[in-house]
């Protein structure tokens, strides 16, 4: 409700001249500004002074469906992969320290490409649960890896249902993916908000454009498009407050 308020306010303060003018002008007005919230809520309207253009109702419906993915990321991985188990630890020692596999990205900054590179390793390692001796390569592969040498010893957790099941990373697995869940929890907020925003956006906009049709078709026979595009240029930069 006071998301409606506010917008009809908003309006309402742009319209309050034209009330005083010629009924072509006010009903010109009515369908200007009406249009362009419909506009506004639908896909956005683009910022004339340079800025980055505002979402409408389906970027902000892409948000919460992005969202929703990031909140739901860690069960679906928790389910595929078997880290959720790993819940013993043991100490292990490297038998060996597999061949670095690079990995390449590029980032934009500035008009200006980056590459930027980097590298990890999986582990063999060999450790003993309950009597048994286990010599086994690591499910994941890390960065920190490639530091490890044989002979060293590391902290792992293992699966106490299928202790061949290990890794030395679990922690910054876990702490990624909580960050993936509260990530997804903020960008479904924020998209919800938007897309109410642009909810009430849309059907303020058609009551006004109804409005001002209603009105226009009341007047004598005369086109107001000049005056619809030239209203619009000017609600935009009342809008961005230029």
């Amino acid at each position: 409700m006071n998301l409606y308020k506010n917008l009809h306010k908003k309006a309402n303060d742009f319209l309050g001249k034209y009330r005083s003018k010629d009924p072509a002008s006010f009903a010109a007005a009515q369908q200007a500004i009406g249009g362009l919230l419909i506009l506004d809520g639908f896909i956005g309207i683009d910022n004339p002074f340079g800025e980055k253009k505002r979402p409408g109702i389906f970027g902000a419906i892409g948000g919460v469906i992005l969202g929703i993915i990031f909140i739901f990321m860690p069960t679906v991985f928790s389910h595929f992969t078997n880290f959720n188990k790993m819940t013993s630890t043991t100490t292990a020692t490297v038998v060996s320290v597999g061949a670095p596999v690079i990995q390449t990205s590029t980032s934009t900054t500035n008009d200006q490409n980056t590459t930027n590179t980097s590298s990890s390793c999986s582990l063999t390692v060999k450790y003993t649960v309950s009597g048994k001796d286990y010599n086994q390569m690591s499910s994941d592969s890390s960065s920190n890896n490639c530091s490890k040498t044989v002979g060293s010893t590391l902290t792992i957790n293992y699966d106490p249902n299928n202790p061949a099941s290990w890794s030395n990373n679990v922690g910054t697995i876990k702490l990624a993916l909580k960050v993936f869940f509260w990530v997804g929890i903020f960008a479904v907020i924020v998209s919800g908000f938007t897309f109410l925003i642009r909810l009430v956006s849309i059907v303020f906009g058609i009551k006004l454009l109804l409005s001002g049709r209603a009105l226009a078709s009341t007047l004598p026979n005369k086109s107001i498009s000049a005056k619809i595009d030239s209203i619009k240029d000017e609600f935009k930069k009342f809008v961005f407050k230029a």
